[in-house]
């Protein structure tokens, strides 16, 4: 197991103890079942037409799937490398981050995991043609995860980190990232 204190190397993955393995499971068995069956439901229940055509809807969903997918990986990868936490670290204090991660796609976004994994239910929508997958799963998804990270995650990160964490906020976007910022980033 690493040492919260010493930076994993790049090929090193994170080694996950059994406790830990409920989140991830969550995240990427139930949570995306969830969707698929609250989706399909909805899509009955309303009327709604599948949409969009073959085979459109395999390429703009895997598109859209696996580009939430990367963005989500990707910080998620970086909290534990840079920063040594986990996502659910606000809710279980041994995987908080030691220190406050604003580089890379933290960089562009003060919350770019919520950002990738949010977009994950339009992609399933669209490549299983579900209106409700690819609209209102999301909307009600980020719409939640909003009310937590302003109302719980924010101001513990605050306290946590002072005066570093504000500056944060005031150059960082809270979820889209400025178009600029992609662009011209270093």
């Amino acid at each position: 197991m690493t040492n919260r204190n010493t930076r994993p190397s790049l090929l090193q993955s994170p080694s996950i103890p059994w406790k830990r393995l409920g989140p991830y499971l969550l995240i990427f068995l139930i949570v995306p079942l969830a969707t698929f069956v609250v989706g399909r439901h909805l899509d009955r229940q309303l009327g709604l037409p599948p949409f969009p055509p073959f085979p459109l809807n395999l390429f703009s969903g895997f598109t859209v799937f696996f580009s939430g997918l990367a963005l989500g990986v990707t910080a998620t990868r970086q909290l534990y490398r840079v920063g040594g936490g986990l996502p659910w670290g606000e809710l279980d204090a041994s995987a908080q981050s030691a220190s406050l991660v604003t580089s890379g796609v933290y960089a562009v976004t003060r919350n770019p995991m919520t950002l990738g994994y949010s977009v994950l239910p339009g992609g399933m929508g669209l490549m299983f043609q579900s209106l409700s997958m690819a609209l209102l799963v999301p909307t009600i998804t980020l719409t939640i995860m909003v009310v937590w990270l302003k109302g719980w995650e924010e101001p513990r990160l605050e306290r946590r980190f002072g005066a570093p964490y504000r500056a944060y906020q005031q150059r960082t976007p809270f979820l889209l990232p400025r178009l600029a910022a992609l662009l011209f980033s270093d």
